[in-house]
């Protein structure tokens, strides 16, 4: 486990980089660190507002494409309102492919050691831990709310619920079709959850939103789902490098200050 030296992110460079609206401060600390996975340790990155002083921190899980610049743009955007994010690479020490990474014992190990890590950063508040995830994320999101009761807020953005019944509207492949279905860990899952999907999702229908809010909802779990009109799949990825080119700034900014709003309403004690 170790740890590289310390960047500054400018507020100017975060505007730049995620169109914050909202106040930030002066500056956000980069670190780059290595964290105990499954296989060996694993990269991430850490982002933190300069300042002394614990903080609620937020695991931020990338899409099954692996890390790219949306996600990091998000996890800085993310500290620059007082938190600790941390980006963990899921799958650098993996060779499995894109089909055989679906709720992956290797994965969901790594995911393990990444909340593991975070909870023991000095800057971080251990009490007080949320993660955030996309698609192929925001399933793992959910899936580290049932194997991790002290967790505080989860948001997922348009996640798989049921690949069983995913695979009714389009070809599901790999160990996809093998693998649970949000209704049989959702019972375990304590955190309060917030949902966000498109309505004109083509990768994943919205109607997996909706499983997993009625999913969440039957247990008796707290759940919030919010749809977005003419909004695909990774609405709210910006930076087109990465993006399919699906981006919806009315979509994406809702549902920033939902996200925003929930983790600070959640985690703030």
């Amino acid at each position: 486990m170790t740890s590289r030296p310390l960047s500054l992110l400018p507020a100017v460079l975060l505007a730049a980089l995620v169109g914050a609206t909202t106040a930030a401060p002066s500056r956000v600390l980069q670190q780059s660190v290595d964290y105990p996975g499954s296989e060996g340790d694993m990269p991430a990155h850490i982002y933190r507002p300069e300042g002394d002083g614990r903080r609620p921190g937020v695991l931020i899980l990338h899409t099954i494409a692996g890390p790219g610049p949306n996600v990091e743009a998000f996890a800085r955007r993310v500290a620059a309102q007082g938190f600790v994010t941390m980006t963990p690479d899921l799958f650098s020490l993996h060779e499995f492919g894109p089909e055989g990474r679906t709720d992956h014992p290797l994965v969901l190990g790594d995911l393990d050691g990444a909340l593991a890590f975070l909870r023991r950063h000095p800057a971080v508040e251990p009490s007080r831990i949320g993660v955030v995830g996309f698609s192929f994320g925001g399933r793992l999101a959910l899936i580290a709310a049932a194997g991790h009761s002290d967790l505080k807020a989860v948001v997922v953005h348009y996640a798989v619920a049921s690949y069983q019944e995913l695979a009714k509207e389009r070809p599901v492949a790999g160990r996809a079709l093998q693998t649970r279905a949000a209704a049989d860990f959702a019972p375990r899952v304590r955190a309060p959850v917030l949902i966000h999907h498109g309505l004109a999702d083509r990768s994943i229908p919205a109607s997996q939103g909706v499983l997993l809010h009625r999913a969440l909802t039957a247990a008796g779990k707290q759940a919030t789902l919010h749809l977005y009109p003419d909004a695909d799949h990774l609405f709210n990825f910006e930076i087109a490098a990465e993006g399919p080119g699906t981006y919806r700034e009315e979509a994406a900014r809702l549902s920033w200050e939902r996200t925003l709003e929930f983790l600070k309403q959640n985690l703030s004690h």
